[in-house]
């Protein structure tokens, strides 16, 4: 379940590679409150997405990692905050995967090798046998507010070209970390997302890789992540005809099972 989960998510976001890309070395360093706070205010500007997408995929196909294939695929995104997030993909008409979430729960069809739909409730026991949760996967797409605890483990640091904040979590006796995130310094913009798993295992590294203007609005345009599970599956998506005004139809928000499909609950005991 965790590799076919995947695929599915590879679909979903966004950005990996190396590191996050280089600009011109801003001179002033800035505290984290207002780094923070600049991040927040650009966050809170961005309510709902409605956007093409092309998508292509590189992943495992078959039991080796050397064995590849790659896919290119078009679809669309949609996002509403806080927890409502659809994005399908499809080869000449023919849709092969979406992936979906609302507050209840959240879901991931794949076909044509399996025509199964993974369905799985929001907080439920499921959440972790995805290679991330659907929580942890609407953070990487880097648009929402980040709110540290009075009490948070974070260690703020200023590099040539950016920001990071390291957020961490303590097990036993060390502490490893739980999210990262670059920011660039000239534009306060997140560059890259790095998220892990409760052992401090990398999960998902997320690099935005590209801002363009929407009305007044930057939003980033290009994602590449690379997402870590039983195989690694690489992901490129590159959004298109993106409006922050068109509001996504309610509907794309609730899980349908395609004619034929088999239907499998996340939750239940394996």
């Amino acid at each position: 379940m965790r590799s076919a989960a995947a695929i599915l998510l590879v679909g979903l976001l966004l950005a990996a590679g190396c590191g996050p890309t280089r600009g011109p070395a801003p001179a002033a360093v800035l505290p984290p409150q207002e780094v923070l706070a600049a991040h927040n205010a650009w966050a809170d500007s961005i309510q709902h997405i409605w956007s093409r997408a092309a998508i292509l995929l590189n992943f495992p196909a078959s039991n080796t990692q050397a064995d590849r294939m790659q896919q290119d695929l078009d679809g669309h995104l949609f996002l509403i905050k806080p927890d409502r997030l659809f994005l399908h993909g499809q080869v000449l008409g023919q849709e092969v995967f979406a992936v979906g979430m609302n507050a209840e729960k959240y879901w991931l069809w794949v076909r044509p090798r399996v025509n199964t739909v993974w369905v799985g409730a929001r907080g439920g026991p499921g959440e972790r046998r995805f290679v991330i949760s659907p929580e942890d996967l609407m953070s990487a797409v880097g648009i929402f507010r980040i709110d540290l605890k009075p009490d948070a483990q974070a260690v703020f640091t200023v590099g040539e070209r950016h920001y990071l904040l390291s957020e961490e979590r303590q097990v036993g006796a060390v502490r490893v970390p739980s999210r990262r995130v670059w920011f660039d310094r000239t534009t306060l913009r997140p560059a890259r997302v790095d998220l892990y798993d409760e052992a401090g295992r990398r999960l998902l590294m997320a690099e935005l890789m590209k801002y363009s203007p929407v009305g007044q609005t930057p939003v980033c345009m290009v994602y590449r992540a690379r997402f870590y599970g039983d195989k690694e599956i690489d992901v490129v998506m590159q959004l298109g005809a993106v409006s922050l005004e068109k509001m996504p139809k309610p509907a794309l928000f609730e899980c349908r099972v395609p004619p034929g499909a088999a239907v499998e609950d996340i939750d239940k005991e394996r």
